[in-house]
């Protein structure tokens, strides 16, 4: 750590002697200011807030001793040194009552004895920052101490049965946990939002539950209010709700709530939602509204963030979402291939509405969504030269870890812009302008016949030409790539419709079945009833 120190002498070649010979970045300071005057030094001392002040006695405006008394009143902790021509008893004596370090005579000065001073006062300064960490480390622990015990107690009152409130009521006195018999308690949950991104912003899952804590703490300012940590991402508030009619307490408590989320927002950078129940005197009561709101994923998921909302049942829909997978991913594809972010955006908030509107499983959602994203990232592994990053792991855990809906449709539209940036880079980077053309047309146009001939008129080359532009680009022919194309969406349809195999057929632009079917072997190996039924 670097200290920083402010000198002042109205002598200015002291001042310049002492400013250029102490090898001040060796010894871990810097030089904040040189002063001429006491009244220049006591605004530089207010403006840098230094740790050492190295001060003459007699200046002009103020002198040192008076700067002294001025300056330890900001600062305790100052460590001061008194360099002056007086070597007076009467002037000792007061740097004794100011508590001052070192008296430096001018008459004696060296620079190696200035040098010595200096990193005494430095080791000083160290051995109280130590202090300082080790108290401000134990009051941590302290205090993780007391969120423990809490955590303890309310685990338990959730776990285990209630048979006698008194005997709870005696167990969280017991624990310092403050309950009081007799007033109603409304419960909420506090859940901080994108929690999984504070816990790698804040240094781990301990910190990050450290901070929520003290900021739960020292913005909800409600007498008698008791908090637990019941989980690192889970806090239950028992908040006093005593019956008074000349004020409505849950608008009093909406407005606490708002000044937290406006307070960690702006110190923090962290969102924190709210969900209460009914205030109630019954321990068993109040168990099983924690319990209900531990359990409300449904209402979590749907929930926008920053939400403070009382518990209510969220009835989601028995239909089952997978009915609509082949055509959004289908969708999607499209987007993608067009390099379409405008409609990307549209399409994700489609989705995003009418699943809120339906309110699927959460699961279900997820399931959904993860098996969509792997089969477009799979799409575009098989593609020629397409430099590939794929890890299902990685995209696993961030769906899994998205709380709510707008989180999860939020990475989706970021997933899908992501893919339109390395499919138009591997474009301009791997293939030729007029190759790339080709393949967005036939991925485009796959339910109609496209020949090679044709497409080289399109693109105003010979087929000749084109043809062996396209061999050298993809490493196989158009006709190649065209079916390879076609019989993949195939496989798609198959696995994700019951489409008949005439029906996919022409769907794909083969008018003969029975061709498309000689094709499908080909490539897959089986015949498209075989590869239905392997699935």
């Amino acid at each position: 750590m670097v200290y920083k120190v402010v000198l002042a002498d109205d002598h200015f070649p002291v001042l310049e002697y002492l400013s250029t010979c102490i090898p001040w970045d060796t010894l871990g300071l810097e030089l904040s200011a040189s002063c001429s005057d006491g009244k220049q030094a006591w605004e530089a001392c207010l403006l840098h807030q230094p740790d050492i002040l190295l001060t003459d006695i007699g200046m002009p405006a103020m002198d040192g001793l008076e700067l002294i008394q001025k300056a330890r009143e900001v600062n305790p902790q100052l460590q001061t040194i008194i360099l002056s021509c007086h070597g007076e008893f009467e002037y000792a004596q007061k740097a004794v009552k100011l508590n001052v370090s070192e008296y430096i005579l001018k008459e004696s000065l060296q620079i190696e004895h200035v040098i010595s001073v200096l990193t005494e006062a430095v080791s000083r300064l160290e051995v109280k920052m130590i202090s300082k960490n080790n108290y401000l480390k134990l009051e941590k622990l302290v205090t993780q101490n007391h969120s423990a015990i809490r955590t303890r107690y309310i685990r338990m009152f959730v776990e285990q049965p209630v048979w006698d409130e008194t005997v709870w009521f005696k167990q969280a006195e017991i624990m310092g946990i403050q309950l009081q018999k007799g007033i109603p308690y409304l419960p909420v949950l506090a859940i901080p939002e994108r929690s999984y991104e504070l816990e790698r912003r804040f240094g781990g899952i301990v910190n990050m539950q450290f901070v929520i804590d003290n900021v739960l703490q020292e913005f909800l300012e409600i007498d008698g209010i008791v908090q637990f940590a019941i989980t690192e991402r889970q806090f239950i508030l028992f908040i006093p709700f005593p019956r008074i009619i000349i004020r409505n307490l849950h608008e009093d408590f909406r407005n606490k709530f708002q000044h937290v989320q406006k307070m960690s927002k702006l110190h923090l950078r962290m969102g924190i939602s709210f969900f209460y129940g009914d205030a109630t005197q019954s321990l068993i009561e109040l168990k099983k509204q924690i319990q209900a709101l531990l359990d409300a994923q449904s209402l979590r998921f749907y929930a926008a963030e920053g939400a403070i909302m009382k518990l209510e049942p969220v009835k989601t829909t028995n239909e089952d979402l997978f009915i609509h997978y082949s055509e959004i991913l289908q969708q999607l594809r499209d987007c993608i291939q067009n390099e379409d972010n405008t409609r990307i955006s549209t399409t994700v908030t489609d989705i995003k509405n009418y699943i809120g509107a339906k309110k699927y499983p959460v699961e279900s959602v997820k399931s959904w969504l993860l098996k969509m994203v792997m089969e477009l990232e799979l799409k575009y592994i098989v593609m020629q030269n397409f430099v590939n990053n794929f890890n299902s792991e990685m995209h696993q855990r961030y769906i899994r870890e998205f709380e709510t809906l707008d989180q999860l449709m939020e990475w989706l539209e970021g997933f899908l812009k992501d893919k339109i940036l390395m499919l138009s880079s591997m474009w301009k980077q791997n293939i030729r302008k007029e190759v790339a053309e080709a393949k967005r047309y036939v991925m485009n146009h796959m339910g109609e016949k496209v020949g090679m001939e044709e497409m080289a008129k399109c693109l105003g080359l010979n087929p000749t030409h084109f043809s062996r532009l396209f061999k050298l680009d993809t490493g196989l022919t158009f006709i190649e790539f065209v079916t390879r194309i076609k019989m993949e969406r195939a496989q798609d349809l198959l696995n994700q419709t019951n489409l008949t195999i005439v029906d996919i057929a022409e769907q794909l632009g083969y008018d003969n079945a029975s061709y498309f079917i000689k094709l499908f072997r080909n490539f897959s190996g089986v015949t498209p009833v075989e590869f239905r039924k392997s699935i």
